[in-house]
């Protein structure tokens, strides 16, 4: 198998350190795996465990230089996929994989790693994002997803709802929705529906695959702008006609046939975004009224 490549997105994301609230406490106290690390540095980090740190990119907004001199700084400035401003999860994957698609074998594993989590035990996950590399190695056809178990019913996470309960292997997709509320969450919960921890991966031709034919224009106004030489006025004007797309809403949701879900063994794993309801998370004793953070 060939070494993969981890993408990071952080394009909503700010270069200094970000805030995280631990589950089932108030928005004052922080998590105490990362009260000394942000977010993003983690994400990456959880990356080098991956890969080489040739093989991590990073799609951002705003000035590059900005972020090498904060959480980014290990990554090569050409591996900083610098969008003009962000228009939703989807052409900020779309971008890294048209950036990526010249650059790297068809067959490349390549996963996706947001920054808007954190994990208490890195191990599980990193044993996890290698067996995701070896999935798509393996059989490269599907769009492999990584599903948590719910602490709760949290109405601003999507949920995957896998054909068959499976524990070490890949399993279709039956359901995918997005921010349920609190009623279809537990409904989902109980029809064996995971976290969708916004993690995945493929390589660059199926994923690629996803966004056909809907986005063929969009795809090819991207790749000229690529092209163009210097790339970035050509990438502002390209990205003023397009319209914010939701990567989970609007692409992996209308192809269920296309993905395979695997299940992230517990290691901690939980979400920035906070409810929008008052309700108990996990069994513990304090309702969750923050919702600062949700997005």
């Amino acid at each position: 198998m060939s070494e993969p490549w981890c993408v990071l997105l952080a394009s909503r994301e700010e270069p200094e350190r970000l805030s995280v609230t631990a589950p089932g406490r108030g928005s004052s106290q922080r998590h105490p795996v990362l009260s000394n690390c942000d977010p993003l540095t983690g994400t990456l980090r959880r990356a080098a465990s991956v890969t080489s740190i040739d093989r991590i990119a990073a799609v951002i907004a705003g000035s590059a230089d900005r972020w090498r001199q904060c959480s980014l700084k290990d990554i090569g400035h050409g591996n900083l996929f610098v969008q003009p401003k962000y228009q939703g999860t989807g052409y900020e994957v779309l971008l890294a994989l048209l950036t990526l698609e010249n650059r790297i074998s068809p067959t490349t594993p390549v996963l996706f790693l947001p920054a808007d989590h954190i994990v208490n035990d890195e191990e599980v996950m990193t044993n996890s994002l290698q067996s995701m590399a070896e999935w798509i190695a393996d059989e490269p056809g599907p769009i492999y997803l990584l599903g948590a178990v719910p602490q709760g019913p949290h109405d601003q996470l999507g949920y995957i709802v896998p054909w068959h309960d499976t524990m070490l292997m890949p399993t279709g997709v039956y359901e995918f929705v997005e921010r349920p509320d609190v009623h279809q969450a537990r409904k989902l919960i109980n029809a064996g529906g995971l976290w969708n921890t916004f993690i995945f991966g493929g390589n660059v031709s199926s994923l690629i695959k996803l966004f056909r034919p809907r986005f063929d224009a969009a795809i090819a106004s991207l790749r000229e702008a690529l092209l163009a030489s210097p790339i970035q006025p050509d990438l502002v004007r390209t990205y003023d006609r397009l319209s914010p797309v939701d990567f989970s809403q609007e692409v992996l949701a209308k192809q269920l046939d296309n993905l395979s879900v695997l299940r992230l063994l517990r290691c901690g794993w939980w979400p920035l975004k906070s409810p929008t309801y008052n309700t108990q998370l996990a069994g513990g004793s304090e309702s969750w009224l923050d919702t600062d953070s949700a997005h």
